[in-house]
């Protein structure tokens, strides 16, 4: 079986990735494959799309370069199943979206049913459609919205946060008053949106709790904490266990 992982950014592909090889065992795959290079990138400086190994299952996990390429990934995916034999089909699609400031899970829901052509999604949970194709084979395809955080605006980065603070005191307080640092910043140049300010809350978090590994990439710090330990993390993706 074959799955797709659609979310919008790097950071978010590498999270995701290290949680499920952890809970599920999923591994990176290295092979040469022509199956690899079915997904249409557009820009290899905000895009990334790797391939993983569970047994005789494959997953890619599509970071799309922002929530704006969402209608572009799923129209691909789904012209991918249309002219695919129904072995090569993607069967589960899962859609990792932000609720961002001023956004509603009903909006964006309708805007997601667009682009899959109507399937009255629901968050967290697994809807099927039918979809026929070039073969005229009809094909099940299981689709999986996950909007985070689950009970505030935010992104993914303020989900992490929120798992962080469940760490102890220590770990809270970091949060806390590297929310209050970046909070101070009314820049033209940097931290100009609530999105970058949110990620800038992460980055000094992460460097205060590594200092040791500043200058490393980010996704070394993230390797540095058993999210998966976490109620946070646990409850927004405990459906991807079902990938």
């Amino acid at each position: 079986m074959k799955s797709i992982l659609l979310c919008e950014g790097q950071s978010d592909a590498i999270l995701i990735s290290y949680y499920l090889n952890r809970v599920k065992g999923w591994t990176f795959y290295g092979k040469k494959d022509k199956r690899k290079n079915i997904i249409p990138i557009r820009n290899k400086e905000n895009e990334e799309a790797n391939w993983y190994v569970l047994r005789d299952d494959l997953l890619v996990i599509w970071g799309i370069g922002g929530k704006d390429n969402f209608k572009y990934a799923i129209e691909q995916v789904l012209k991918i199943n249309k002219v695919a034999n129904k072995e090569d089909v993607f069967n589960k699609i899962i859609v990792l979206r932000d609720r961002d400031n001023f956004e509603n899970d009903i909006d964006i829901l309708n805007e997601l049913n667009n682009y899959f052509n109507g399937v009255n999604l629901e968050n967290n949970q697994w809807k099927e459609k039918l979809f026929v194709n070039e073969s005229q084979e009809t094909i099940s395809v299981n689709i999986l919205p996950i909007i985070i955080p689950f009970d505030k605006k935010g992104a993914l980065e303020t989900f992490i946060l929120d798992a962080i603070c469940e760490m102890g005191e220590e770990e809270s307080y970091i949060v806390n008053k590297s929310k209050e640092f970046i909070s101070i910043f009314n820049l033209e140049n940097y931290l100009n949106t609530q999105r970058l300010k949110v990620k800038g809350e992460l980055a000094v978090t992460l460097g205060t709790m590594f200092p040791q590994k500043t200058f490393t990439p980010i996704d070394s710090m993230l390797r540095n904490i058993d999210w998966e330990e976490y109620r946070t993390i646990q409850d927004g993706f405990r459906k991807l266990e079902e990938i």
